[in-house]
């Protein structure tokens, strides 16, 4: 009776974890604009640290033109059922003794990930506003370096 006993707890546990198996996520799979928002996120940070003379127009516009291009991601992450404030970490880090380059360098790389992204019929030309308020904010930045 007491090996019945056993037996039956062993194989109710086998059982559940067979059952719940599939039901662990996988490792998360962000797709390409969530780490381009991510990288968006801390190039307006890097810009809006720096209080340096000259250049806070050139600063300002593209800030608004980063802003922009978040937005932007953002509707196709809510569209795609993500959470558009749940995004991996900047690609990669930063200089702030050296935030416009830095920033310049972490718009390239969102740049890049939404390139490679794919721009599904519902979100109705995401990628390529999304490259143009980059490209712009870009071009903002150049006179800078």
């Amino acid at each position: 009776m007491r090996a019945l006993k056993s037996f039956a707890v062993a194989a109710f546990a086998l059982l559940t974890l067979l059952l719940l198996l599939p039901a662990t996520p996988a490792k998360a799979q962000f797709p390409a604009y969530l780490h381009a928002i991510s990288d968006l996120r801390t190039a307006r940070a890097y810009l809006e640290m720096d209080a340096r003379p000259g250049g806070e127009h050139a600063r300002r516009h593209a800030i608004d033109q980063i802003n922009k291009a978040v937005d932007e991601m953002k509707k196709a992450a809510v569209d795609d059922g993500k959470n558009p404030w749940h995004t991996p970490p900047p690609q990669s880090g930063g200089n702030p003794g050296m935030p416009v380059h830095t920033a310049v360098r972490l718009l390239r790389e969102a740049r890049g990930d939404v390139d490679h992204g794919h721009d599904s019929p519902e979100n109705r030309g995401l990628r390529e506003r999304s490259i143009d308020h980059i490209d712009k904010a870009l071009a903002d930045l150049e006179p800078l370096l």
